[in-house]
């Protein structure tokens, strides 16, 4: 199956975010001020609808299946953020390899040195997309969520940081 990838659109993103698989929802309404998921699909599209680092997949029909962005929230440390529809394991390699072919060396060569990420526990599905990314489990956050739900770290670290 063909992919499509574009920059941030708002129906692009309005879409994924109607249509959010139900364990990303329950793993974003853990670490977000939504109540549900009405008010967490207007979160993302707040927030990634025309974020300048976000990323929109699509099929080669041009249905919308996921949104990924990567968030500087530090400097030279970058946060990796993902969703996506239940259309997701149809293009979950082809996704998995430009993430980590293209997107992480643009920030590396940029002067990136860590790459990061978290998932609620239990969520096996993404936690193993994340390591076909390249990024390794660092450890374990419990009451990391608002409701004190489990969270696992993962991350890619440059080889020559301290």
């Amino acid at each position: 199956m063909a992919m499509m990838i574009d920059g941030p659109s708002v129906d692009h993103v309005r879409y994924v975010a109607d249509h959010i698989r139900p364990k990303d929802a329950e793993e974003f309404l853990a670490v977000s001020f939504a109540s549900n998921r009405a008010e967490l699909a207007d979160t993302l599209v707040a927030r990634y609808g025309a974020h300048h680092e976000a990323y929109c997949f699509s099929d080669d029909d041009g249905t919308p299946v996921a949104v990924g962005a990567m968030v500087e929230g530090r400097p030279n440390v970058i946060t990796l953020m993902f969703f996506a529809t239940e259309q997701f394991c149809r293009l979950a390699l082809p996704i998995a390899r430009f993430t980590k072919r293209n997107l992480f060396p643009n920030y590396v060569e940029a002067g990136v040195h860590r790459i990061e990420c978290i998932s609620i526990a239990g969520y096996e599905q993404a936690h193993k997309w994340i390591r076909l990314c390249g990024m390794k489990e660092e450890g374990v956050f419990r009451g990391f969520g608002k409701n004190g739900e489990t969270f696992h770290q993962f991350a890619w670290v440059a080889d020559d940081v301290r």
